[in-house]
């Protein structure tokens, strides 16, 4: 074969094999093109399990819910002494009650606890944590912790019931539940309107004692929404304490917090004091009426008592029955005393005054003609008794226009620095 023709036949290979190797070239740059085109429409989260190979959460729950279901036992504690950690949030106080003495309120408590047999880090897990709902917390150890001092506590289920539960890989619970309860209150009316309720709620584990369930407030232990106004209290300030309480089977962690209401007196102002204040100031008007209008002066005077009176049923219609005297009742009585006290005045100057304007009797007119040379002065006499009895009750009215807005103000002066000192020494 002459030499040319092999030199020849060898150009024609490699032109050959360079140009397969050249269209192989565009051929992977143009599929790497197409995977980053493709890849850059997958979200970042899922590119990244796809990179990571990590197990997804249907094959968690297998694990949780099926292998693991051969010998895990929900009734046995995961730890000699588990540790729970609770945080409470307050979403909405709903009412007050002084009749019932309770308040309800709405929140949400949180419980963590650790639990070794839900432990999932050997499975390489794509998400941090796993969300459940009611159903899947019936079958897991949870501390059985509730209010024990509550008159009542029910689950929100609305649509669904509001419980959250979620697990973390290395074994953590985290459990939430949105719950209406109704606790008790300690109320004490003895400042009332201007006193302060103080409302206490108990949690606790039910049924293990602090050697099993070991109870304790996280940080921050309470946290509320909002500002929690009512019409007729404002939350001023709250507390929390734990202890333990020795019950037959041993000692309870117990964890409390205490809610103080302030009442708002703004509608037993507008409703009972300046009410009291209008009625007592129109039963000083018959001063100004004269002597001898008895009628309006006993018409005003028993109106102004019988409005004091349907005031103060009014009010203390809607409170307890306590048996100690508070201090709405000091100042309604107050008030009634007062409005008595000018009919004791009008009495008084009606009795002095019962005799005037009256014509004399024949009898007497007879007897005063028979003896008028005898006593030429007893008219004159008679009508002399009669003008000092009218210039008397002249100045006890004139006397009692001065002394009773002059007592009024300085009961007035003692009423309020008295209860008014109280409240300010009791605010927080």
């Amino acid at each position: 074969m002459p030499p040319s023709f092999v030199t020849q036949n060898t150009k024609t290979t490699r032109i050959q094999s360079f140009t397969m190797l050249s269209t192989l070239f565009l051929l992977l740059y143009a599929t790497r093109e197409t995977v980053n085109a493709m890849t850059a429409e997958i979200s970042p989260t899922v590119s990244y399990l796809l990179d990571r190979g990590c197990a997804n959460d249907t094959e968690i729950i297998d694990h949780l819910l099926i292998d693991r279901a051969l010998y895990y036992n929900k009734h046995k504690l995961p730890s000699p002494q588990v540790d729970v950690r609770i945080e409470m949030w307050v979403q909405e106080v709903t009412s007050v009650s002084e009749l019932t003495q309770d308040f309800e309120i709405d929140l949400y408590m949180n419980e963590y606890w650790t639990d070794p047999g839900l432990a999932y880090d050997i499975l390489n897990p794509c998400q941090g944590n796993l969300s459940f709902d009611w159903a899947v917390m019936q079958n897991i150890w949870t501390p059985n912790t509730c209010f024990i001092n509550s008159k009542k506590a029910q689950l929100h289920s609305s649509p669904f019931t509001n419980v959250f539960l979620m697990v973390f890989p290395n074994g953590s619970v985290w459990s939430n539940w949105r719950i209406k309860s109704t606790g008790p209150c300690v109320m004490d009316l003895t400042k009332f309107p201007m006193d302060s309720i103080e409302c206490t709620l108990t949690f606790e584990s039910f049924n293990y004692n602090k050697d099993e369930v070991f109870m304790r407030w996280g940080d921050p232990p309470l946290t509320i929404f909002k500002p929690i106004e009512l019409p007729d209290f404002t939350m001023t300030n709250f507390s929390t304490s734990n202890k333990f309480q020795l019950y037959a089977a041993g000692y309870w962690s117990e964890l409390n917090v205490n809610f103080l209401f302030r009442r708002r007196s703004g509608w037993y102002l507008l409703q009972g004091y300046i009410p009291t204040y209008m009625t007592v100031f129109i039963s000083w008007i018959p001063f100004y009426l004269g002597p001898k209008a008895i009628p309006a002066r006993t018409m005003i005077g028993v109106n102004a008592l019988l409005a004091l009176t349907f005031q103060f049923g009014n009010i203390i219609r809607n409170l307890p029955r306590v048996s100690y005297i508070k201090a709405i009742d000091v100042w309604m009585l107050s008030g009634i005393c007062f409005v008595f006290a000018s009919l004791f005045e009008l009495a008084t100057i009606g009795f002095l005054m019962r005799n005037e304007g009256k014509p004399a009797t024949k009898s007497s007119r007879s007897t005063k003609n028979s003896n008028r040379w005898q006593q030429p002065s007893v008219c004159r006499e008679d009508t002399q008794r009669k003008s000092q009895n009218i210039v008397f009750c002249e100045r006890l009215d004139n006397t009692s226009r001065l002394m009773f807005p002059v007592v009024f103000t300085f009961y007035n002066f003692i009423y309020w620095f008295v209860y008014m000192k109280q409240a300010w020494d009791q605010a927080p």
